[in-house]
């Protein structure tokens, strides 16, 4: 919470949150009701998960473009294990899957030395087209209860997929903000370098991270699974460029070392509200992308130069 205190980009993002929130009840019909704020924060929750497990490798200097092949690799393995089995055996290996993809990922960054960018881009496209061999494009249905709760039923009023995700975004606050891991993160996101200098285990520290990040896709890949019935190749394509937004939005140095994850939980209710505002407002799917892209390089250039002067 001291983090939080300290850096008030996470509040700051809060703010616009609540602006946008009362510009949307002002201006567009529909965003004042219960069911709406219903609907928003449980669609809102399927990018939250993303995004969390993308804070945990942007704050240390790393990203990790596989995340949307794997959202779509944990529905589809779900589904067609659960097919031919049962669906709590498609949920352990979609998991197990997915933490694979985690290791293969850190594998690459200490190994092999290769940049965050250039492995999680090769390894989200090796998945996307072993996922073209594996369902020859044809989308899978899957029923599983467990995931059909998750995703749609409540508590006290609060989507099940919120919870879940609340729940993991205050472990991901445990780990970065108050365990000697997330220190460490920290110190690598400020400075590799020096951290290697000062003892900092690197190697243990991306391998949890990254390992993290992929299992959390997973996750998001489970529930959405959950929430459409059916897994599709293309099914993870927005989370990508969105949890990335989610994270910078909420306050997070893309550069890493400064951040908290709240933020990110701003960032993400923030992009879905903008989201679902503009398709109130009419505008179509190009001009919507074109805003978001602007507004990301205009963030990524406004920390950039924050970080170069600090």
């Amino acid at each position: 919470m001291r983090a939080l205190l300290r850096d008030n980009r996470a509040a700051w993002s809060f703010g616009v949150l609540a602006l946008v929130w009362l510009a949307a009840v002002l201006f567009a019909q529909g965003f004042d009701s219960i069911a709406s704020v219903r609907y928003l924060i449980q669609t809102a929750s399927f990018l939250g998960i993303v995004a969390v497990g993308q804070t945990l490798v942007v704050m240390m200097s790393g990203i990790d473009l596989s995340v949307s092949a794997v959202v779509a690799l944990s529905a589809v393995v779900c589904a067609r294990v659960a097919s031919d089995s049962d669906g709590a055996t498609g949920i352990m290996v979609a998991l197990a899957v997915s933490v694979l993809v985690g290791l293969v990922n850190a594998a690459g960054l200490i190994w092999l030395h290769l940049p965050p960018m250039v492995m999680t881009l090769a390894t989200g496209t090796v998945i996307a087209g072993a996922l073209l061999i594996y369902t020859n494009g044809s989308p899978s249905s899957a029923r599983i209860p467990l995931l059909d709760a998750l995703a749609n039923d409540d508590v006290l009023g609060v989507p099940l997929a919120t919870v879940l995700w609340l729940a993991i975004a205050a472990a991901a606050v445990w780990l970065l903000h108050l365990s000697r891991l997330g220190r460490y993160a920290f110190a690598l996101g400020n400075s590799e370098p020096a951290s290697r200098a000062s003892g900092v285990p690197v190697p243990v520290t991306t391998f949890v991270m990254y390992t993290a990040c992929a299992l959390l896709a997973g996750v998001a890949g489970l529930v959405l699974l959950g929430f459409t019935g059916t897994s599709s190749l293309t099914m993870g394509n927005p989370y990508q460029l969105l949890s990335i937004a989610a994270v910078v939005l909420g306050g997070t140095s893309i550069l890493g070392g400064r951040g908290h994850v709240l933020g990110t939980v701003a960032g993400a209710l923030l992009l879905t509200l903008l989201t679902a505002l503009l398709v109130a407002w009419n505008l179509d799917e190009g001009p919507r992308q074109v805003a978001l892209g602007l507004l990301i390089i205009a963030l990524l250039l406004a920390y950039a130069r924050e970080r170069r002067t600090t």
